[in-house]
């Protein structure tokens, strides 16, 4: 081997050594690529985005958790015994600190994923209590007692903190019925010690518009142009959680069916046996007239042995703190449940009804009967979508197909394009529009869809609307090859765009990719729609969404310096300073207007790469955290028919967003949270880079006189 191979190869080896490739399908291009990462990419990804941050900036979350172990630890002692903690899923070890510092005896740790109990144990010893906590580096169910096992007897007071929106979802009730049959005392204290699920019954068409698919009618609303296939129509849905912050979900769009009611209590203490799968029958009274369409679901958490302790996940409407006038606690590790019952019924005031819940091990769901069709000895099973559509379409995206308003621009702008000699392409995912474009007369459609799942429900609405003499649905632009005549080109190119591969707004360009790749299938005076797109941006001022992205400091008195280098480390390697939220669940208040950072021109070539930059003047007064980024898509050069994917409404400075509730926006997060006003400026440059399909996001802000809020406000 020759100097310079060797040199080659050991160059290969360290490299390996450091970093990996990894091949991923670029959103935007839509093409296979290698992508070069740190090795331990997914070890970084997982720790950036585990959420432990959030969860410890529940402020109210820490104080009642604290609360709680002072109180037990002081009831063990008052019986003349040692307190013997066990903290399974410690995490940051947070809650093994506070039994520590209120005076346990001994502390055992638990936390299974490594890089968390490796942190944990330089948190403890950083807060000088490594003496009093010993870190088990495994699941609790991996763990034995005794002499030479993980602790050496068993321990007489839990804490532990392993719940989410569903409460039993992050498996609960298996760790629960473990620790008591194999690691606690009979006559243990446990932290929390119960809770209780709540639910309300509500009408609502626009959650019910998140789980069944409308007709979609013609612009002035007297003809049904696309029927919903009866499959669809009486598909029970699924069962699967639809979790979102109730608070922010609009009060003038649900009524009350049925107020909050307790349905299942859940006590942690061994004193009752935990079943893993339970039924609950109440016999209720409608509280008005209406249909009952959506249960709203949350829980709360008593934290003593007196139930004097209580922390409610309740939205602000139910919540026990609104009643004294305080301001609700932010969480978005914990936020409210939304479930959609099998059937619609109708209902008038004072009706006699029947609400069964159920839950198994990890889940819940719900039947509601009037009281002349309830039959007891009937076994309601979890429901189970039949239909497709609830596994092919996220709730996002089927709320975003039964918008009235957005269907009317599309069918508005298709009118004005298609003839009966129409040879059309639609190029989406799980997209309505070919099918409208045959429906309003179109020779021919072409549909190009990559999803299998998507494909199959399009397909059933050819089918139930009889079309498939003039729609085909492809999986792909090599499926077009075989069906195109060279004579018979096609005369309009059409999207929405939408593809399940994307994650943000811009990322829907694949359209343009798309296009391109069909050019020689279109005529020379094929027209395209949308022709075009606009990225926005505009500084924003946000109540509590900015912690996601925020250092701790310390929580309780405690350091947490070795958590916050840990999240900065691996988010610096995994996570783009962009993510994807949506922004109708989170208060925030605009600093400045709507600008444009950069256009798509999708009637021309995709060509060589594009930059732009410039300078806004602030407008209004408060801290910024973050740039909101969306799309508007224009159709055909009429702003009546240009579709938006950020402000419902006009932008007022320093007043509430209205978001469109069907999309996800991007957010590109400051790292310093800065002061700002009017004679403040924010600078952005966009690049552009077609071969690779990126856009690159860059801002900056020069705020007023310099001043710098930490992110720990």
């Amino acid at each position: 081997m020759n100097r310079v191979n060797w040199l080659i190869k050991g160059a290969c080896y360290n490299f390996r050594r450091m970093s990996v490739f990894t091949i991923k399908v670029n959103s935007v291009t839509g093409k296979s690529e290698w992508e070069l990462q740190n090795e331990d990419y997914d070890y970084h990804q997982e720790i950036a985005r585990s959420a432990f941050a959030d969860m410890l900036h529940d402020t109210e979350r820490n104080q009642k958790y604290y609360l709680g172990v002072k109180l037990a630890i002081e009831k063990i002692h008052s019986m003349g015994k040692k307190a013997h903690v066990l903290d399974i899923g410690t995490g940051t070890g947070l809650l093994s600190l506070m039994a520590a510092k209120s005076g346990a005896d001994t502390v055992v740790a638990c936390e299974a994923f490594q890089p968390m109990a490796e942190c944990a144990r330089k948190i403890i010893s950083d807060n000088g209590l490594e003496g009093k906590i010993r870190v088990i580096p495994k699941r609790s169910t991996d763990m034995t007692v005794g002499t030479d096992g993980d602790m050496e007897h068993r321990a007489n007071v839990l804490v532990t903190e392993v719940f989410d929106t569903e409460l039993i979802g992050e498996g609960a009730i298996a760790t629960f019925r473990h620790a008591h049959e194999e690691l606690l005392e009979k006559d243990c204290i446990v932290v929390p010690s119960s809770a209780t699920v709540y639910v309300q019954v509500v009408g609502s068409q626009l959650a019910q518009n998140w789980n069944k698919l409308q007709p979609i009618s013609d612009v002035d609303g007297s003809t049904v142009l696309l029927d919903t296939p009866v499959m669809i129509q009486q598909c029970s849905g699924a069962a699967a959680v639809h979790d979102i912050q109730l608070s922010q979900f609009p009060r003038d769009q649900f009524y009350s069916v049925i107020p909050p009611v307790p349905v299942f209590r859940f006590d942690w203490s061994g004193k009752v046996p935990l079943l893993k799968e339970r039924s609950n029958v109440l016999d209720l009274v409608s509280s008005d007239d209406g249909v009952a369409q959506v249960v709203f679901m949350w829980w709360d958490l008593v934290m003593d042995l007196n139930g004097e302790v209580i922390l409610s996940c309740a939205p602000v409407w139910a919540h026990p703190l609104t009643e004294n006038g305080h301001v609700l606690p932010w969480r978005d590790h914990w936020m409210q449940a939304v479930y959609y019952l099998p059937k619609e019924i109708p209902v008038r005031k004072r009706d006699e009804l029947v609400l069964v819940s159920h839950h198994d091990e990890y889940s819940f769901w719900f039947h509601l009967f009037n009281n002349n069709d309830w039959c007891g000895d009937q076994l309601y099973k979890r429901p189970v979508c039949d239909c497709g559509l609830h596994i092919a379409f996220g709730r996002t995206r089927i709320g975003a197909i039964n918008d009235a308003d957005r269907n009317y621009k599309y069918v508005s702008a298709l009118r004005e394009y298609v003839t009966s000699d129409s040879i059309c392409l639609c190029l989406s995912d799980g997209s309505l529009l070919g099918p409208l474009a045959a429906q309003l007369g179109a020779k021919r459609v072409y549909c190009i869809d990559g999803n299998t799942l998507t494909r199959h429900v399009i397909q059933d609405y050819i089918k139930h609307n009889n079309l498939q003499d003039k729609v085909v649905v492809l999986s792909s632009v090599r499926d077009l090859v075989a069906l195109v005549e060279t004579h018979d080109k096609i005369t309009l190119v059409f999207g929405e765009p939408h593809f399940v591969t994307t994650l943000l707004p811009w990322q829907n360009i694949y359209f343009w990719y798309l296009k391109n790749e069909v050019s020689q299938f279109l005529s020379p005076s094929a027209a395209t729609l949308p022709v075009g797109a606009t990225v926005w941006a505009m500084a924003l001022q946000f109540s509590d969404l900015w912690k996601i992205r925020a250092p701790l400091h310390s929580v309780e008195g405690f350091k947490m310096t070795e958590f916050d280098k840990l999240i900065e480390n691996s988010s610096s390697i995994s996570d783009s300073p962009i993510e994807a939220q949506p922004l109708w669940e989170y208060h925030c208040e605009a600093l400045t207007q709507p600008f444009c950072v950069m256009d798509f021109n999708f009637t021309k070539n995709i060509e060589d790469t594009v930059e732009t930059e410039g300078k806004v003047n602030c407008e209004g007064c408060g801290t910024c955290h973050g740039i909101a980024l969306w799309v508007d898509w224009d159709l055909d050069g009429n702003l009546k028919h240009a579709i938006s994917t950020g402000p419902r409404q006009t932008v007022q400075i320093n007043k509430k967003v209205a978001w469109d509730m069907h999309t996800r926006q991007g957010v590109y997060f400051f790292q310093t949270h800065k002061l700002v006003d009017t004679a403040s400026n924010f600078y952005y440059k966009v690049q552009f880079r077609p071969l690779e399909g990126h856009v690159h996001f860059h801002f900056d802000i020069k705020p007023l006189l310099n001043k710098v809020f930490s992110s720990k406000i």
